[in-house]
């Protein structure tokens, strides 16, 4: 492999040949052409500078390999964070204000839970309501709780935690013991950070 060295600086040119041969010939054996040393010298400048190029270039690769996927890493979405204690506790209501739903840790993996779930409508005699209640056990893993309403059918309730005290809930299933029309589905803001109070307590 070729080094490179800093190399000393040709003899400057006299005369019409651009060469100093009196230097030369003190530094080069008799039978060496003054014109193959100035060649060497340009040869190996220019080696170098292919070696220092090529040193850059391969700088850069790795630069790129560090940065970019870091860069386009993506974020962690549902399913991929912890949710604590103090994020889950709660009252938390729909956009309505209407339904609400209660939360409180347990602690391993499980959470204590209240729906009071609201559905208005229209009817001959006036404005009317069907309501769907439910309580019990949930149990967590990451960000994504799942609760099964005790007594119910085919039901299964899926509460996922969003930032900034938002709560995504969905529901699988028609029978969980609800009124006419009420389902859980939809997204709830909280209201409240306290440890909620439940009817059962």
């Amino acid at each position: 492999m070729q080094r490179c060295h800093a190399l000393p600086v040709p003899p400057e040119p006299y005369g019409k040949g651009g060469t100093n041969h009196a230097a030369v010939a003190r530094i080069a054996p008799r039978d060496f052409r003054p014109n193959e040393m100035t060649r060497t010298f340009q040869f190996r400048t220019a080696s170098c500078r292919a070696v220092a190029l090529a040193k850059e270039d391969r700088f850069l690769v790795v630069l790129l390999a560090l940065f970019v996927p870091a860069f386009f890493a993506p974020t962690a979405t549902a399913g991929e964070r912890s949710v604590t204690a103090a994020e889950a506790n709660g009252t938390y209501r729909d956009v309505e204000g209407k339904s609400e739903i209660k939360i409180l840790a347990l602690g391993h993996g499980k959470l204590k839970v209240q729906l009071a779930l609201v559905y208005e409508y229209k009817s001959g005699a006036g404005p009317a309501a069907n309501v769907g209640d439910a309580s019990g056990e949930a149990t967590i893993e990451n960000d994504t709780a799942v609760f099964v309403p005790e007594e119910a059918g085919d039901c299964k309730i899926t509460m996922t935690f969003l930032p900034n005290g938002k709560l995504k809930v969905e529901q699988q299933g028609e029978e969980c013991g609800f009124g006419h029309n009420v389902r859980a589905d939809g997204t709830f803001r909280k209201i409240s950070n306290r440890k909620p109070k439940f009817d059962d307590a």
